[in-house]
């Protein structure tokens, strides 16, 4: 079934490619929601640990996929995101059709792959319909090609990080192997020199994605010039935070635990300074674009403090995350379709012309700030807990992010929708049964999940406490290592 579900979104783009451009969007949509039911059946039948498990042995890259509560809901996320915004947009051309499937083929197979060249084939691959989409849609290519040089870079330092591991097994075994679930095993260890340098191509890989400071230059632009749908895209895909939970907290757990400091520095700078930008800046798209990044570092943040709350935080955060932002820059679009600007100067009076509208907005805006009883407050919350046990003043200052947040997303509700202008918009504006129906989702899923949110974190539980274990398995290992190493006198 897992497998159906990777391969259904790659042959429905080629299948797009034979359709007449007006049955694009029903093809889109229809498919799209096939997908997301693919995915929520898969879900409400998981049974815990590794599930769906399929292996296919090649000479180069072993074909070998499953997936845990962590990746199901990464998955989900994506499946939601695309299906919404194929209902919401106007999709004139097919070859965006064509491009989205093709990336979400990519994306299914990432969060899916066991195997970590497998991995990093798809990682790569999906720059190729992103790339495209920007390069043709954008308001600004430069941005494209800038965001094409960090990711490529990027992308050879971690290639260089998982031969390197690879080559480390067989100098152990005696065979090459990028098997993740034989790298995760006790009799497999990685000194800790060692463990420096393959953290090094690796870290750096997912903080471009992330984006982490100082790593980050690209994203604002991008997100901000590109078509919206790129740009939910872009922060529906979890592709990096996975990255550390797969990659860097079970294989370089000891680099992790020395460069804590450092890295958690960073995330706060992230966290401040896209925030403060947020608050100074005028455009709309560019606003959502900072905060989505000075939330990302939340989530960063609560991966590198490495504790039980952060990482099952950091987890349900990315789905906040994803629904919340990628929310709000529908709603961008929506603004945008009926009067051609994001100008933050622009909107005023909102509430007066378009009441629907405004009751929508604040809830997808009052959950980017955390409010309680909405999605977003768990996984912040959590994140907040993780990091006070390894330093409160790590949580103090990271908590400024909601301060921040609540002052300049408030600031930026008051204007738009309370204050009077009279040379503004004064006509009323009449959402789309589709427009509704797309708020509606996002909406009940805020507040649903942000009422209940055991229903994601009991699922993802297990997962988070068997990363711990291979952890402290491995630290077992390595540190009776060392005691036979210090008895024979090396």
């Amino acid at each position: 079934m897992l497998s159906l579900l990777i391969l259904f979104p790659f042959f429905a783009s080629f299948v797009a490619l034979f359709l007449q451009k007006e049955d694009s969007r029903f093809f889109a949509i229809l498919v799209s929601f096939l997908i997301l039911a693919l995915n929520i059946f898969l879900l409400l039948n998981y049974q815990g640990n590794i599930a769906y498990e399929f292996s296919l042995n090649s000479l180069i890259v072993n074909f070998h996929i499953g997936v845990d509560a962590i990746a199901l809901y990464l998955i989900l996320l994506c499946s939601i995101m695309i299906f919404l915004s194929f209902v919401c947009l106007d999709i004139k051309d097919k070859s965006v059709v064509v491009s989205i499937f093709l990336l979400q083929f990519c994306i299914i197979g990432l969060f899916s792959s066991l195997d970590a060249l497998l991995f990093y084939v798809f990682w790569e691959f999906s720059l190729i319909p992103l790339i495209y989409l920007i390069g043709r849609y954008s308001d600004n290519y430069k941005a494209g090609i800038k965001f094409f040089i960090y990711a490529f870079c990027g992308s050879i330092l971690m290639l260089l990080s998982i031969v390197y591991t690879g080559f480390l097994y067989y100098q152990n075994f005696g065979y090459w192997s990028f098997d993740l679930l034989a790298w995760y095993k006790n009799d497999f260890t990685i000194p800790e020199n060692i463990q420096n340098l393959i953290f090094i191509g690796f870290f750096i890989a997912f903080a471009i994605k992330s984006p982490l400071f100082p790593f980050h230059t690209w994203a604002p632009k991008v997100y901000a010039k590109s078509p919206t749908l790129v740009s939910v895209m872009l922060v529906s895909f979890k592709m990096a935070p996975f990255g550390f939970l797969r990659f860097i907290l079970p294989l370089t757990p000891d680099t992790l635990t020395h460069y804590c400091f450092l890295l958690s520095l960073l995330c706060i700078i992230a966290i401040l300074y896209a925030a403060l930008i947020a608050f100074k800046t005028k455009d709309l798209k560019e606003l959502i674009a900072y905060s989505s990044i000075s939330h990302l570092g939340v989530v960063v943040l609560g991966i590198v403090t490495f504790t039980y709350n952060g990482v099952s935080g950091s987890v349900f955060y990315m789905f906040a995350h994803g629904i919340v932002t990628g929310g709000l820059f529908l709603t961008a679009y929506m603004l945008y379709k009926r009067y051609h600007t994001f100008e933050l100067d622009f909107y005023k009076n909102l509430a007066k012309t378009a009441p629907l509208f405004s009751f929508f907005f604040a809830v997808l805006l009052f959950s980017s700030i955390s409010l309680p009883l909405t999605i977003s407050f768990v996984g912040e919350f959590l994140i907040l807990q993780g990091v006070a046990s390894v330093n409160l003043w790590y949580a103090l200052l990271a908590g400024g992010v909601i301060i921040l947040g609540a002052i300049y997303m408030l600031n930026i509700y008051r204007n738009m929708f309370f204050a009077t202008c009279e040379d503004k918009i004064s006509e009323k504006i009449v959402l789309k049964k589709s427009e509704i129906f797309v708020l509606s989702i996002l909406s009940a899923l805020v507040i649903y999940f942000g009422v209940f949110p055991s229903v994601i974190l009991d699922q993802i539980a297990s997962n988070v406490s068997s990363i711990f274990e291979i952890v402290q398995t491995r630290n077992i290992v390595i540190e009776n290592q060392k005691i036979l190493d210090n008895i024979r006198g090396f």
